[in-house]
């Protein structure tokens, strides 16, 4: 065991290990069950080709001398009936693996090297090894490839090349049969000398024997490699395609197949600058109060299907859900020249789509939902936390801590979007200063933000008049002071 295991990974590579025990448990129930799909579609064109076979045996040859094949024609037939009923997923065994193989070619081996009891004329022995007999060693060895079997392919090589020795021997022992070696001499013959001594049918030549066995294993060899290699690109395709589907949960379609071509992509950690931007419905937890499980869950899905869109479309990061709200991020986890830019217009596509979302809801006589949204733009450290068993993308730091906090004061300002200098120095060089990207936006003095030494200026997008109260509104005056991070009322410019 520990031998093949070398030789799939000199043929491979160890990567093909690489899944997790639970994948790879899956992956080998779903081989197993291959497998028997494979033997079954073996066996049936065994029967095929055994019925070929005995079809031309019966026109090619006088009658009674076919009659001396029918029996390891109906063995091989019994074989693979056999195979069917025993090798199924669950009670296959190791040492079935071994006993098919090797009785099945030496009933080959049998029919091709033994005498014919119906011959009264007997050709001489050394004619039974010679013509296309060996190419019947090898249709059965290439009916093999179709259990999709490295180790079956391995072992009916070592089958074809011990009945095929055996057969030449037993041949090279019976009386009148020549044995010599292909030597110089023989090449130093005049032409029709060396004719004769080549046809001469009671001759064997040494070299011709080992030349037989050399090309059988070859080309056994050639198809369990195939067999292996063909394992193994499945292996990683599945591999790649795990890796897909979770960089799918953090990135757009088209970023998660970039990122799947890289080599570890997201293992190294790294400190970059990205726009954080935090996103959360206001008054939720009253909402749902009188909302049933299921309705609470349905809304969850298709807001977050909504936010996420509006996300992916922009080339961003969802980092992580948040409950009744998401965090994402964008120039990660490579930088780009307008990740602000596309963070504004996130923003904007997210409330567009509660937007649609409402005019839904308020034919169904349903309350309308509110989005805020916080912006922040800066340094942050980025990579895979976790350990073997869970691994998740992350995004920490300062401005991460401050996006969040600028999401929280939106609702003491009555505002729907509230952003931090930084991020709009950040959008005015992506924009050449041009003020179009915050025109519906308004500057507010510095202000304190909690968890910052220093105050900071900010831009709100005041919600419109008709907006249900916001959800401050809706606190005592502590609760409203400690959501807004102890904002004053606050000042225009």
């Amino acid at each position: 065991m520990a031998l093949w295991q070398k030789m799939h990974d000199m043929i491979c590579g160890e990567d093909c290990r690489s899944l997790p025990d639970n994948e790879r448990a899956r992956l080998t129930a779903a081989y197993a069950s291959e497998e028997y799909e494979g033997l079954r579609l073996a066996i049936g064109l065994r029967f095929v080709v055994l019925a070929i076979v005995a079809l031309m045996v019966s026109l090619e040859m006088r009658w009674p001398m076919s009659l001396n094949f029918y029996p390891y024609i109906i063995a091989l037939g019994l074989s693979g009936y056999l195979q069917l009923l025993l090798r199924r997923p669950g009670t296959d065994r190791p040492w079935m693996h071994w006993v098919f193989p090797l009785f099945d070619m030496a009933m080959v081996g049998a029919a091709i090297a033994m005498p014919n009891p119906f011959d009264v004329t007997p050709l001489p022995p050394p004619m039974r090894l010679g013509f296309d007999t060996i190419l019947y060693l090898t249709l059965f060895l290439s009916l093999s490839v179709l259990g999709q079997s490295a180790r079956m392919v391995f072992i009916s090589t070592i089958a074809a090349i011990a009945v095929w020795m055996a057969a030449t021997f037993y041949v090279a022992l019976q009386p009148g049969v020549d044995i010599s070696p292909l030597n110089a001499s023989v090449a130093q013959m005049p032409l029709l000398e060396r004719l004769s001594w080549l046809t001469d049918p009671w001759r064997m030549s040494y070299g011709e024997m080992a030349r037989r066995l050399v090309l059988l294993g070859m080309i056994g060899g050639v198809l369990t490699i195939a067999v292996i290699r063909g394992r193994h690109l499945v292996a990683r395709q599945i591999e790649t395609e795990r890796a897909r589907r979770n960089l799918a949960r953090h990135f757009s379609p088209h970023m998660a197949e970039e990122l799947a071509r890289m080599d570890d992509p997201l293992g190294a950690v790294k400190q970059q600058e990205a726009a954080v931007l935090f996103a959360d419905l206001v008054g939720f937890t009253r909402l749902t109060d009188e909302m049933t499980p299921q309705q609470t869950i349905a809304l969850l899905r298709e807001v977050h299907r909504r936010l996420a869109q509006a996300v992916f479309e922009q080339q961003g990061t969802l980092d992580k859900y948040l409950g009744d709200g998401i965090m994402a991020s964008f120039g990660t986890p490579t930088p780009g020249p307008r990740d602000a830019s596309t963070a504004l217009l996130a923003a904007r596509a997210m409330q567009a789509g509660i937007e649609q979302l409402n005019a839904q809801r308020a034919l169904m006589r349903m309350p309308p939902l509110q989005l805020a949204i916080g912006i922040h733009y800066g340094p942050v450290t980025l990579g895979n936390i976790g350990d073997e068993n869970r691994v998740e993308y992350a995004l920490v730091g300062e401005t991460v801590n401050v996006a969040h906090r600028l999401e929280q004061v939106t609702r003491n300002l009555n505002a729907s979007i509230c952003l931090s200098q930084a991020f709009v120095d950040r959008l005015m060089q992506e924009v050449r200063n041009d003020p179009g990207p915050l025109g519906d936006m308004t500057e507010l003095r510095p202000q304190p933000i909690r968890g910052l030494r220093e105050m900071m200026p900010i831009w709100i997008q005041p919600r419109h008049r008709g907006d249900a109260p916001s959800e401050a509104h809706n606190l005592g005056s502590s609760e409203a002071h400690d959501a807004a991070g102890a904002l004053p009322s606050p000042t225009i410019h």
